[in-house]
């Protein structure tokens, strides 16, 4: 028997889209874990976003249920200067993940999305920075799929019910 696209949740995985070994395993692990919790797993490749990837993305937003963001590191930014020559200059001691998944975060928390963000040690920029996690953005450790909280796992599981016209 066929499913239609109503039967699961949908939910955007967004990661870099070059990583380590070590990373590809750790990505390999969150999707088996958000399969097992019976979840469509939607991935847009790097050579998806065609020739507007803004439409791209928005299009594929706003037919799933919930996001996981990925902050994989991607560029050591340890011994870098912020703001240089300002008042405000500092020294960086953190990783940078992949700017696009600022985007997908920022345009997920726009549809009203439910979203978990998860990062590699040292990974604390935008989403990915605990100051900014709140009722819509939830963050826990890269390290446990498992972790993602049940408020996250309900509220993604609502919004398919509503999106596929179940009424509880």
């Amino acid at each position: 028997m066929k499913t239609s696209e109503t039967d699961v949740a949908r939910v955007f995985l967004g990661a870099p889209s070059i990583l380590t070994p070590d990373q590809q395993t750790k990505l390999e692990e969150w999707v088996s874990w958000l399969e097992w919790q019976s979840f469509q797993v939607i991935r847009l490749g790097r050579d998806s976003h065609g020739e507007n990837p803004w439409h791209t993305l928005t299009q594929l937003l706003a037919q799933v249920d919930g996001v996981v963001l990925l902050g994989f590191r991607q560029l050591d930014a340890r011994h870098s200067v912020w703001r240089p020559e300002t008042k405000e200059e500092a020294l960086s001691s953190s990783w940078w993940t992949s700017p696009w998944l600022q985007l997908e975060a920022g345009m997920s928390v726009a549809l009203a999305l439910p979203v978990i963000v998860a990062a590699e040690a040292d990974v604390k920029e935008g989403a990915f920075n605990p100051e900014v996690w709140n009722g819509q953005v939830k963050g826990v450790e890269l390290s446990t799929p498992g972790a993602a909280t049940d408020e996250w796992l309900d509220a993604v599981r609502e919004r398919h019910d509503r999106r596929a016209g179940v009424s509880g």
